[in-house]
C-alpha cells in the first residue's frame, strides 16, 4: 500500500444497490456465508457487489488516483459467469475492466480522479447467475494539497506529460486524435490535409495533443479547425510521448476513437475502421501487426518482441507490477501508429497501464530504444485480451516495406502488395523515403474542413426504412412518396429517396432554422424537415394537424434526440394554427403547405404563409399536380398576385420519381412591377 493511500472502506458510503444478497464489506461476500477470495487470496478491504450494482462514495475532491483489483470470486466455476467493472468520477467514466471472467484471477484497475467529489463503482453482467463480482481492496491515493492543485490537469498513464483538460468538455460521437510537438508540425499538416481529403470522416472531432506547443502547432490546429489540448512534457519528448493517446479517453468524451501518428498519410476511406468497432465486442482495440507481420518483424510472440526489437530480457517481466503471468505467449504484436477503440476500451487500456508501476522506469532505461512505450501498449492488450487485427492496408509501415506511389487523375495512391494502401506510415527508417510525394497536402493553404455539425438525412432514412418495415409502403400514402390514388406509397429509388432528399437539401441549403408545415399526417415530411435543420441552434419544425395518427409516434421516436426535439406538433387546424402563430409574432424561413388540396384552402394557407415566412424565404406546396385536387388553380392565383411559381417533378420526359403529385416552389417575394 502506498504511503498516502486510503482504503475506500474508510470513506463515507453515500448509497449502494446490489443485484443479489447484501453488499459485502470487510472481506465478506455478502451472501451464502462466504468470504471474498480470488486465487486463494483473501482481501480484508474488499467490496462484494453482485451485478447490477452501484456504490457511491464521498471524496470531497481530496484525491488524485484510484487503484484496486477486480475479479470474480473463487466460488464461481470456470466459464460460469463474468462481470464488467466501471469507475465513474463525478458521473464521468474514468476506468473500465470488461468481461472479467471466473477463474481469471485479479485484474488491476487504475484511474485518474483528481478533484472528484463523488466516486462510483459500477458492475454489470450479461450472465446474472454466479456473477460474484468483487472489488479487491480499492484505494484512493495522492491526497491533494490545499493549494496549487489544478483540477483540470491530468497525467497520462506512462507519465510522459501533463494534459490540460479544456474547461469546455470535448464531446463527439467519433474522435480522431493525434500528438505533435514543435518541429513536427509539417508532418502533422500533411497528415491532417490527407485525412480531410481522403479519410471520409469529416464529421469526426479532430483533437491534437500538443506537447510544449509553439505558434506553428497552434497555426496548424487552426488551419484544420482542430481542438488543441495543451500538454507539458514531464520526460524527454520522443516517440514515447505518444502514450498521451493511450489516455485520450480521460480528456475527450467520445464514443469511438481512432488514434493516428502524425507521420502518416491517409490515402483512403477510414470509415470501415469505425464500422469494425461497431461489430466488435465493447472492449476491443483494433491495430495492425508490427511491421505488417512480415520479414524481421514477424514476431513469434510478445516475449520474442521484448527480447529483440524492444531490447529487453525475460527477467524484465517481473518489473511490471499488476500484470499476471503468461502474456509472453501472446501472438498478436501490433504497431500503435494507428489504433481504434471505444471509450470503454481506451479507459480499460489506460487503467491497465497505470497499474504497471514499473513501466515508466523500464521505458526510460534505454534511451537508444525510444519506442518502448509500444511494448507496454502490446502488454496491455495481452493482459486485457482485447487486441484485434486490422488489415495491413490501414497502416503500411515504411520502416519495413516499400510502396509504389502514383498520381492517378489528381488522386495520390500507394500500391502495397498489389493493393491500394488506405494509410501509409513513414515510421523509423521510412521517415526519409519518398520525399517527392510528401508535402502534397501541407502546401495547400485553404483545405476544406468541416465547419458545422453534420446533417441528419442518413439518420432520417434509417428511421424511415425501419418504420416502413414495420408499417409497410401504405404508410407512405399522403407523403412525398405517396401514390396518386392516396392508398399506398411507391419508392422508385430506394438508395437515397430523392424526393425526400430534395426536400431536405432545399431547406438546408436555403439556411432555414425554423420551418412550418401544414398537414402532419403520419409525420414523414416533418421528420425529413427536422433532419434538415436539427444541427442548427434554435431549430424548430412546427407542424399543424388536428387529427392524431398513431403511426407518427414510432417514426419520430426512432429519430436521434436532436432531430426529435425540434419537432413541435400542434393539434389544430392549419388555418387556425397559422393565424395564432401570426398573432404570437412567430417567424419562419420556410413553409411546406400539404394539408387540404383545394384551391381555396391552399390560397388561404398561402396568404398566411407569406406573413409568417421571412422575405425571400421558401414556401413549398405539395400535390401541385394531384388530379384529385385543385391546387393548380391556387398556383395560378399566386402567380397573378405577383409571385413566381416553379413546378417541380412535372417534366414531360425523363425518369419518373413521384406518382404525378408534383411540388411547387415559391420564393416569398413579389416580382418587380
Amino acid at each position: 500500500m502506498e504511503p498516502d493511500a486510503v482504503y475506500l472502506d474508510s470513506l463515507p458510503l453515500i448509497s449502494h444497490t446490489v443485484g443479489y444478497g447484501t453488499l459485502g464489506t470487510a472481506g465478506q461476500l455478502g451472501y451464502e456465508n462466504k468470504m471474498v477470495s480470488v486465487r486463494d487470496h483473501c482481501y480484508d478491504h474488499a467490496f462484494s457487489a453482485h451485478p447490477p450494482a452501484r456504490l457511491r462514495f464521498q471524496l470531497d475532491g481530496r484525491f488524485r488516483g484510484f487503484r484496486c483489483g477486480v475479479g470474480v470470486n473463487d466460488d464461481v466455476p470456470s466459464g460460469r459467469s463474468h462481470a464488467d467493472f466501471i469507475v465513474l468520477a463525478d458521473g464521468r467514466q474514468v476506468a473500465a475492466a470488461n468481461f472479467v471472467a471466473a477463474e481469471e484471477g485479479a485484474r488491476a484497475l487504475c484511474a485518474e480522479i483528481t478533484g472528484a467529489q463523488v466516486l462510483e463503482l459500477v458492475t454489470h453482467t450479461t450472465r446474472w447467475e454466479y456473477s460474484h463480482a468483487v472489488w479487491l481492496d480499492p484505494q484512493v491515493t495522492g491526497i491533494a494539497p490545499s493549494r496549487g492543485l489544478t483540477t483540470g490537469v491530468l497525467v497520462d498513464c506512462l507519465q510522459r506529460a501533463e494534459l490540460s483538460v479544456p474547461s469546455k468538455p470535448l464531446s463527439a460521437e467519433r474522435c480522431l486524435a493525434t500528438v505533435v510537438s514543435p518541429g513536427f508540425t509539417e508532418l502533422l499538416d500533411d497528415m491532417l490535409g490527407s485525412l480531410y481529403a481522403n479519410g471520409c470522416c469529416q464529421d469526426a472531432l479532430v483533437v491534437i495533443f500538443a506537447i510544449n506547443p509553439d505558434e506553428a502547432c497552434a497555426a496548424t490546429a487552426a488551419k484544420y479547425r482542430a481542438q488543441l489540448v495543451h500538454c507539458r512534457a514531464l520526460r524527454a519528448v520522443n516517440a514515447t510521448s505518444k502514450a498521451l493517446l493511450y489516455s485520450a479517453a480521460l480528456a475527450i468524451d467520445s464514443r469511438l476513437f481512432l488514434c493516428l501518428d502524425a507521420d502518416m498519410l491517409v490515402l483512403g476511406d477510414l470509415r470501415p475502421v469505425f464500422a469494425a468497432l461497431e461489430a466488435c465486442p465493447e472492449g476491443a482495440i483494433l491495430a495492425c501487426r508490427e511491421g505488417n507481420g512480415c520479414g524481421w518483424h514477424n514476431f513469434t510472440n510478445l516475449n520474442h518482441a521484448l527480447c529483440s526489437v524492444y531490447g529487453g530480457r525475460e527477467s524484465d517481466w517481473c518489473k511490471f507490477r499488476g500484470v499476471a503471468g503468461g502474456e509472453g505467449t501472446y501472438t498478436l504484436v501490433v504497431n500503435d501508429g494507428l489504433f481504434a477503440g471505444s471509450r470503454a476500451a481506451l479507459l480499460a487500456l489506460d487503467g491497465v497501464i497505470r497499474a504497471m508501476n514499473g513501466a515508466p522506469a523500464w521505458i526510460d532505461e534505454r534511451h537508444d530504444i525510444w519506442w518502448r512505450n509500444q511494448f507496454v501498449f502490446n502488454l496491455a492488450l495481452a493482459r486485457l485480451g482485447c487486441g484485434m487485427e486490422l488489415d495491413g492496408i490501414y497502416n503500411v509501415q515504411l520502416n519495413s516495406h516499400d510502396v509504389e506511389f502514383s498520381d492517378e487523375d489528381g488522386h495520390l495512391q500507394a500500391i502495397w502488395g498489389n493493393r491500394p494502401a488506405r494509410l501509409v506510415h513513414f515510421n523509423g527508417l521510412g521517415r526519409k523515403k519518398y520525399p517527392e510525394w510528401r508535402n502534397r497536402y501541407a502546401c495547400i493553404p485553404d483545405p476544406m474542413v468541416e465547419t458545422t455539425a453534420r446533417g441528419h438525412y442518413e439518420d432520417f432514412l434509417t428511421a424511415l426504412r425501419a418504420w416502413i418495415g414495420r408499417y409497410g409502403l401504405k404508410a407512405l400514402a399522403w407523403s412525398f412518396c405517396g401514390t396518386s390514388d392516396a392508398h399506398t406509397g411507391k419508392v422508385f429509388d430506394h438508395s437515397g429517396f430523392p424526393l425526400f432528399a430534395l426536400l431536405h437539401y432545399v431547406i438546408r441549403a436555403n439556411g432555414c432554422v425554423r420551418v412550418l408545415e401544414t398537414g402532419t399526417a403520419r409525420g414523414v415530411s416533418a421528420a425529413c424537415l427536422a433532419s434538415a435543420v436539427a444541427h442548427r441552434p434554435s431549430s424548430q419544425v412546427v407542424t399543424f394537424d388536428p387529427f392524431p395518427h398513431p403511426e407518427r409516434i414510432p417514426l419520430w421516436a426512432a429519430l436521434p434526440a436532436a432531430v426529435r426535439a425540434c419537432i413541435e406538433q400542434r393539434s389544430v387546424d392549419s388555418l387556425e394554427g397559422m393565424a395564432a402563430a401570426l398573432q404570437a409574432g412567430e417567424q419562419y424561413q420556410g413553409a411546406l403547405l400539404d394539408s387540404i388540396h383545394t384551391e381555396e384552402h391552399v390560397w388561404a394557407e398561402f396568404q398566411l404563409a407569406v406573413q409568417l415566412v421571412c422575405r425571400s424565404g421558401l414556401i413549398l406546396i405539395h400535390d401541385s399536380c394531384y388530379a384529385g385536387g385543385t391546387v393548380e388553380k391556387a398556383l395560378r392565383r399566386i402567380e397573378s398576385a405577383g409571385y413566381n411559381v416553379s413546378r417541380l417533378w412535372a417534366a414531360e420526359s425523363g425518369v419518373t420519381e413521384d406518382d404525378h403529385l408534383g411540388l411547387a416552389l415559391v420564393v416569398n417575394s413579389r416580382r418587380a412591377a
